[in-house]
């Protein structure tokens, strides 16, 4: 059998026959297509607590050994979802246990003496099976998780930079940060960077660190063992083994707790990991995106993010200029935005020219979400198929506003602080006070709003 590429299969052994044991390791020691990493046991016992304890490709079970046998071995485990493909191997086979096998899961079953060939071509096809089956679970629970395509539309020098960046980045795996205010596209960067990559047949997966409670985020990105912790009714895949052979994207990796970002740290450097609870390690292959708001070496600076997770991220750094300095964007992402939100034909759609000088000189303080956000009501408002000045509601007339002519037709420089507050003060307006809807208007957490509004002492009229 022939490979362009060496593949590596780790498989299992177990045989309470000494000379089988040392002719099996001989048989795949001596197959010059694929490196077989070979770990031998002598009982069923043995065997379980090395299922446990590391993952393997394949594993080759006597059916008669001392203690518990490889049926037995089998069953005990049926429901881990990271088991090998079982390959029974048996001087006393019959159909009855051959079927019985089959039934609780076997991949195959072998029958002394050994065939050369065929135990080598067997656990070839068994550890693709395996390989195709799990690339197929992981992708399963991606497409659950709803992950989707979005093309970026600029025009922006700065932003078509960014994208030249992503073009030549992309095919390595170095690791990239994407900097950037709220709402200015760095997940869809992400996004471009996966589609661009080598990895783009497996899965991207994505964690906004913002926006999931501390003591829930370790579950999502490792993975739990039932009974780990308290409501733990079953195991949970984690984001690290989703993302095995695919990218890992970490939102607001600002806002990850400092026990994690040791954890992270341990992964980036060691390429496994183990689940909450559990005592097995599990090998891991992505590539990592992060993405900030937050000025990270400013954190650094007050030991708030580690600096050695720092440099191990910030590979490649690729900022994003936020909506306010890239005016001439405008007009294309609403034409855009009507073609998703329009009723009828998109190309029927038009912008009154107070609209469209409103828009322009507006800061844009959620940028292009906020602007995706107001088009969507506006189209849904608006009395005809022209997005007037009357359909874009108070907020771009208040304080965040300032009309292109008194400025110039240039936008004035304010502090980005004063942007912000300015931003939360009209969301939660616009929302009532309702802390969870003005939250999901910004893009950001309720957790991560509530600590602005102490930062800024901000408190309900």
């Amino acid at each position: 059998m022939e490979s362009s590429q060496k593949h590596s299969i780790s498989v299992l052994v177990a045989d309470d026959d000494a000379d089988q044991r040392l002719l099996l390791e001989e048989i795949l020691s001596e197959a010059d297509w694929a490196e077989h990493r070979v770990t031998s046991v002598p009982d069923g016992r043995s065997a379980l607590g090395a299922l446990r304890e590391q993952v393997f490709d394949v594993a080759l079970l006597d059916l008669s050994m001392p203690g518990l046998d490889g049926l037995e071995v089998l069953a005990a485990i049926g429901e881990d979802t990271n088991r090998p493909q079982v390959i029974f191997v048996s001087g006393t086979g019959t159909v009855a246990t051959a079927t019985r096998a089959m039934k609780l899961g076997a991949y195959d079953f072998l029958e002394k003496p050994i065939q050369r060939d065929r135990l080598v071509a067997l656990v070839w096809k068994a550890a693709e099976a395996g390989r195709l089956t799990s690339k197929s679970e992981r992708l399963g629970a991606v497409v659950k998780r709803g992950a989707r395509e979005i093309e970026i539309v600029t025009a922006d020098p700065r932003m078509r930079d960014a994208l030249n960046l992503v073009a030549k980045v992309a095919s390595s795996d170095v690791s990239v940060l994407v900097m950037g205010e709220s709402g200015t596209g760095k997940e869809l960067i992400a996004r471009e960077v996966h589609r661009l990559s080598g990895r783009h047949g497996e899965a991207l997966v994505a964690l906004n660190c913002a926006a999931v409670a501390e003591n829930l985020a370790e579950s999502e990105l490792f993975g739990h063992e039932k009974g780990a912790f308290t409501g733990a009714a079953s195991r949970k895949i984690g984001l690290l083994e989703l993302a095995d052979g695919g990218t890992l994207f970490l939102d607001e990796i600002g806002d990850l707790a400092p026990p994690l970002q040791a954890k992270l740290l341990r992964v980036l450097e060691t390429k496994h990991f183990r689940r909450v609870g559990g005592v097995k390690e599990f090998p891991t292959d992505f590539r990592l995106v992060s993405a900030t708001n937050r000025p990270l070496q400013d954190l650094v600076t007050k030991d708030e993010f580690r600096a050695d997770l720092f440099y191990r991220i910030n590979a490649m750094v690729l900022e994003l200029p936020p909506l306010r300095e890239r005016v001439g964007d405008i007009t294309l992402l609403v034409d855009e935005f009507l073609g998703e939100f329009g009723r009828g034909d998109a190309d029927s759609w038009s912008i009154a020219p107070d609209a469209l000088a409103l828009m322009q000189g507006y800061s844009w303080p959620g940028n292009v979400r906020e602007l995706r956000n107001v088009i969507e009501r506006a189209a849904l408002l608006a009395r005809g198929q022209t997005i007037r000045a009357s359909d874009l509601g108070t907020s771009l007339s208040g304080d965040g506003a300032t009309p292109a002519a008194a400025t110039g037709g240039k936008l004035p420089l304010l502090e980005l602080e004063k942007l912000e507050r300015m931003a939360i003060e009209q969301a939660l307006d616009r929302a009532g006070w309702h802390q969870g809807r003005a939250a999901e208007m910004l893009g950001v957490s309720p957790r991560t709003l509530h600590r602005k509004l102490k930062s800024y002492g901000l408190r309900r009229p």
